[in-house]
């Protein structure tokens, strides 16, 4: 059937560009006065002599970018075609800032959430809007156009990020530009993009060292080879540090190989190949508030342990028809091997009797604020069994993209359409081991998880004035997902039915379930160029992201639910652009109206069970700004003085809750039950149900970031920032009193200061720099999930150097 429909839609594809040659192509100048003067012919000769130079650099640009699909863009006009929201954190940011994570660089992107859970960002949470940022589920993560999820449409969650010191520009889309990009755009989408290969052979290191034990050196070679048209680039990336809490270090390795070659004039051929390997000891588990106030470096979990092995390549062709024309096909294939090991805990929460519980049997461990006066819930017990996440994970894809001008009924068209195959699975299996320091154990729980997906998608930029453009475009998407549970845990039904002996054993089974999702995202923008450099911009789209295989079906008990995908229909406005040449802006305006939203009960007001369910909706608005204002340019000097402002409001509001009368039992059954208007959370307070009117959860209302830096000619520069972020609710009861255990209650307002000071020589050949982060050192919480209190990262002040040899 698919085959059908793809064929059909191939066919389209290629009348509807065969037809487009039809019409008139751009034109340029019509032709020369044969009457012109020798002084009109000179200046005709020098355009003709510049205008094949930039054709050249073009050619040139167009060749080293082989294999590249940008979200933005590289060149300054690129921005400009997008219809919406757009951000470009540039190499001179990069440069400056030196940021040891994704996160510590996109937290200066307006409308950005972020979350801190490990040392350095290696489980990153980045959202956008006032969307979930939990483990960026619903923000897509790209890097040169290509996924960077271990599992795109089963698992969305971002166990792996490219790391930003590799990077050349990273680029963010939040408006209706990402109608080309899927499938989970809810969030957002950000593309990371690594350098071109220089056009000669040039060699490149940079070396870190700082506080709390981190190291970072980067070597690079490329360039390329004229006479064989071979552009080659190969880095090498070792990252290593003890974190901020007591166990808590990490070690990276990161290999990246890219070839291009050109075939004549119109095709060229790339490869992408990358290598990595994370050893971590990250955890979920965060402190009790008599843990955090006692000393927040405390880990409990010493021995949870995170390893990843990502194996990745990209092959493509790049065809150029004309210069109006360009097709782009590229496979794409991963393997990942992911191991994670968690250590079992419980706390001394309230027993039935009304008394604190004492250390299990089986404890080995007790992380308690003081030897006596606990409260309930502040004591954390470590236990000897370990349960261990063990995945395989594969994916692999075929994508092509044509982009082409053209020309209908005197109307300048910029169009690209294309269509995506994809494919992944992923092998999942529980171990758990008797005891931390062990390796090895009994497997209590596995399953098998597919996917296939189709996607077909069309932009046409219509430029209806020499200042107006109209930019529809659509998007399909049919995804499959199939869960095959071949071992889970017995429960009371299966103990009654004879088919184990007690509640928790681990039995054999035969389970499937599967779904299929098909979904249109229809989506329109609009730009009108204001002057040159500065435009209006307004769109709406619909956003999608498909149920996850956890909530297709129960990964422990087996259990199916049949969710519909999550939606959001977006809208906004804005200007961007250069006011003058020494001040820029973006002004945006939206709203997001959420819907289908999947949630478990527990989260949406019930304190029962964890049932997946569609029950959630809610409407975000807010306003985003970024201004930048150049003294230095202002004044017609050669320094550069820019003065930096960032300010996000956000206000996301739950909309609608229908209480769900199901709730799932400790042996996984599923029962009906009444629904309460009021509930008593762990801590004793009185939370409302219904949690209509309420505000999201992790969702600062205000965000305010100001930053003055200074560059003299000679090559000195230093920067200075502010960074303030809001207080949150961790819940969407929007509980005030923080409860015992950490995990709820409001998230305390911060602010933090950085500061940057450097030396670039001439040409770059080398450098020397200092960064300093949260230069007060100041204790914060980041966020109260997976787990408990988790902290934002401590002062951090880093010494290194590059050099540039070519």
């Amino acid at each position: 059937m698919f085959q059908k429909r793809f064929r059909s839609s191939l066919i389209l594809s290629i009348l509807f560009f065969s037809n487009s040659f039809l019409f008139s192509q751009p034109n340029g100048n019509a032709g020369t006065n044969g009457a012109s003067s020798e002084t009109e012919q000179e200046d005709v000769s020098k355009k003709e002599t510049s205008k094949q130079e930039e054709t050249l650099a073009e050619k040139k640009r167009r060749f080293l970018e082989s294999g590249q699909i940008n979200v933005i863009g590289a060149k300054d006009e690129d921005i400009k075609k997008i219809p919406g929201s757009a951000n470009v954190i540039g190499k001179k940011i990069l440069k400056e800032t030196n940021p040891i994570d994704s996160m510590e660089a996109l937290r200066r992107v307006p409308g950005a959430t972020i979350r801190y859970q490990d040392a350095v960002g290696l489980t990153p949470n980045i959202a956008f809007r006032g969307v979930s940022n939990e483990e960026s589920r619903k923000t897509l993560i790209l890097e040169d156009g290509v996924f960077t999820s271990l599992s795109p449409y089963g698992q969305p969650e971002s166990y792996f990020v490219p790391h930003i010191d590799r990077m050349e520009r990273v680029e963010v889309v939040k408006g209706s530009g990402s109608i080309l990009f899927g499938p989970t755009t809810l969030g957002g989408i950000v593309n990371y993009v690594t350098r071109k290969p220089p056009e000669k052979p040039t060699f490149s290191a940079k070396v870190i060292g700082g506080m709390n034990g981190y190291a970072s050196s980067l070597m690079q070679y490329g360039g390329t080879n004229q006479t064989t048209n071979t552009g080659y680039d190969i880095s090498y990336m070792h990252n290593q540090g003890n974190g901020f809490r007591d166990y808590q270090g990490f070690r990276v390795n990161d290999l990246n190989l890219k070839l291009i070659q050109k075939l004549g004039e119109k095709d060229s051929v790339f490869l992408k190949y990358q290598s990595y390997q994370q050893e971590a000891q990250s955890t979920y588990l965060g402190l009790t508030q008599g843990l955090y106030w006692r000393n927040p470096r405390i880990n409990p979990a010493r021995y949870d342990q995170k390893s990843i092995d990502r194996q990745a390549a990209v092959i493509g062709h790049d065809h150029t028809f004309n210069e109006n024309w360009k097709m782009i096909t590229r496979a794409y294939w991963t393997n990942v091997g992911f191991l994670f090991r968690q250590e079992s805990y419980s706390h001394n929460n309230l027993t039935e009797f009304g008394f604190p519980a004492r250390p299990p049997e089986n404890a080995f461990g007790v992380y308690a604020p003081d030897v006596i006066g606990n409260q309930p819930g502040d004591v954390i017990y470590m236990l000897n069994s370990t349960p261990n996440r063990h995945s395989f994970f594969k994916t692999g894809g075929l994508e092509t993209k044509v982009e082409g001008k053209f020309n209908t009924f005197g109307f300048d068209h910029e169009i690209a359409f294309g269509a995506r195959m994809h494919y992944e699975s992923v092998n999942a299996a529980n171990n758990v081991f008797p005891y931390p320091t062990l390796t090895k154990g009994i497997t209590t729980q596995q399953q098998n998880r597919n996917a296939r997906a189709y996607a077909l998608y069309v932009q046409d930029s219509i430029k209806l004035t020499d200042k107006f453009k109209v930019i529809p475009g659509v998007r399909y998407e049919h995804i499959f997902q199939g869960v095959y549970t071949h071992r889970r845990l017995a429960t009371a039904d299966d103990v009654n039915k004879g088919y184990a002996n007690s509640v928790g054993q681990s039995m054999l089974v035969n389970d499937a379930n599967e779904t299929y999702t098909k979904v249109v995202l229809p989506g329109i923008g609009l730009t009108f160029d204001i002057t040159e450099k500065f435009i209006w911009f307004a769109g709406a789209h619909t956003a999608f992201s498909p149920p996850t295989f956890s909530t297709v079906q129960n990964p422990a008990l087996g259990l199916g639910y049949k969710l519909s995908a999550e939606r959001s229909n977006n809208y906004e406005t804005g200007f961007r652009g250069n006011i003058t040449r020494y001040f820029y802006t973006q002004v945006s305006t939206y709203a997001l109206y959420f819907s289908n939203q999947i949630v478990n009960t527990n989260e949406a007001g019930s304190g029962l069970g964890a049932v997946p369910i569609n029950a959630g909706r809610s409407v975000n608005r807010g306003v985003e700004s970024n201004f930048v204002f150049d003294f230095g340019k202002f004044a017609e000097s050669r320094w550069e003085i820019p003065l930096e402002f960032t300010y996000s409001y956000t206000k996301a509001i739950s909309t609608t809750y229908v209480p769900v009368g199901t709730i799932q039992n400790a042996d996984g059954t599923v029962s009906i039950t009444n629904q309460p208007l009021y509930a008593v959370n762990s801590a004793g307070n009185l939370i409302k149900v219904n949690t209509n009117g309420n505000y999201l959860p992790y969702v600062p209302m205000n965000v305010f970031i100001g930053a003055i830096g200074v560059k003299s000619p000679s090559g000195f520069y230093a920067r200075v920032e502010y960074q303030y972020f809001d207080k949150q609710y961790s819940d969407l009861q929007n509980t005030k009193n923080q409860s015992t255990d950490g995990s709820q209650g409001v998230v305390p307002a911060y602010g933090i200061w950085n500061a940057d000071f450097g030396y670039e020589a001439p040409g770059g050949r080398w450098s020397i720099f200092v960064n300093g982060k949260n230069l007060e050192d100041k204790v914060y919480i980041s966020g109260r999930l997976p787990i408990g209190i988790q902290q934002g990262p401590y002062r951090q002040i880093n010494i290194g150097a590059t050099l540039k040899l070519d």
